[in-house]
């Protein structure tokens, strides 16, 4: 994991101290470029040591598209506790970004003179989210006239459907893109996407790569981990359309080591690197992406060095 070693050297050499939203501080850079061949190897930190089980429940959890934390709970796992509600509640977060994206609203007449609007519940699972709001509301919104009322319903785009359906359909297309950033409900977000867009490639004998592109990165905590659950997305997605996975490849923006992470950067990099070879190994031979759960991923021959448990900037 020489690329990850490079990276954290660079930015304790090269990074410029900046505020942060947190108010901890920051080294920072901005960019960077991180490629992994998936054929050689399952790529896993091994400085210290990445909590692999964790990161994959988390990829599963985007996949499933749920705006709460029940599904991370109920697998021990308390990453996004922090910024929930007390009810567990993040609002349209990564996963119902990528499999209930907020399309057009479309409009349709109705016998009965009683104005509907979409539910604005992403869970609320229906092709056509409605409910009654008022039988005499006249609106100024485009193609709406005072004397007509319309049963309104709003798409909902399920991204990450699309993505597959379209790589099995047109492999060379260039549009093999899911992302997470939706600028209207930024505002409704436990927190805004960090990882916010990735795209798929074919390659002509028959290979999926993927690459990611991260707007703000954590490097001692949230990278390795997205490390391993995008390794994880690729394989997935290759498994579904039938392809094999070769290429993960991050993009980075601002790169960046809290400063209550810079001794512990240093103790880790004070480590040798371990050369091993980790390899992903899926129980599950189904194409539904919808079908992966956690019991169906193992990791073969990862060596690490001892965890090193790191205050989260909330």
């Amino acid at each position: 994991m020489k690329q990850y070693v490079d990276l954290l050297t660079k930015i304790l050499a090269e990074g410029e101290e900046r505020g942060d939203r947190t108010g901890t501080g920051t080294l920072s850079i901005f960019g960077g470029d991180l490629k992994f061949d998936l054929r050689e190897r399952f790529p896993l930190v091994t400085i210290k040591k990445t909590l692999y089980k964790s990161a994959f429940i988390e990829m599963l959890w985007f996949i499933r598209g749920e705006p709460n934390t029940d599904y991370l709970k109920l697998h021990n796992v308390p990453i996004w506790d922090d910024w929930a509600d007390k009810d567990g509640n993040l609002g349209k977060i990564y996963g119902v970004q990528w499999r209930r994206w907020a399309g057009k609203i479309r409009k349709f007449s109705q016998s009965r003179l009683v104005l509907w609007a979409f539910r604005d519940d992403p869970t609320y699972d229906s092709d056509v989210d409605k409910y009654a709001i008022s039988e005499d509301y006249i609106g100024e919104e485009p193609g709406w006239r005072p004397d007509e009322t319309y049963n309104l319903y709003q798409e909902k785009i399920d991204q990450l459907a699309n993505l597959i359906e379209g790589i099995k359909k047109n492999p060379t297309g260039r549009r093999h893109i899911v992302t997470a950033w939706q600028p209207a409900d930024l505002d409704t977000m436990g927190l805004p996407p960090c990882h916010y867009l990735f795209q798929c490639y074919v390659s002509n004998d028959g290979h999926l790569d993927l690459k990611l592109n991260i707007r703000s990165s954590d490097v001692f905590i949230g990278l390795p981990f997205n490390i391993a659950q995008y390794a994880l997305l690729t394989h997935i997605i290759a498994q579904c359309v039938n392809l094999k996975p070769r290429h993960l490849l991050i993009s980075l923006g601002d790169a960046h080591l809290y400063k209550n992470h810079i001794e512990l950067a240093k103790t880790a990099l004070g480590k040798t690197p371990i050369e091993c070879s980790p390899k992903l190994i899926i129980k599950n031979n189904t194409t539904d992406i919808d079908s992966f759960k956690p019991e169906d991923f193992e990791i073969e021959g990862y060596e690490s060095h001892s965890f090193i448990k790191a205050p989260i900037a909330v």
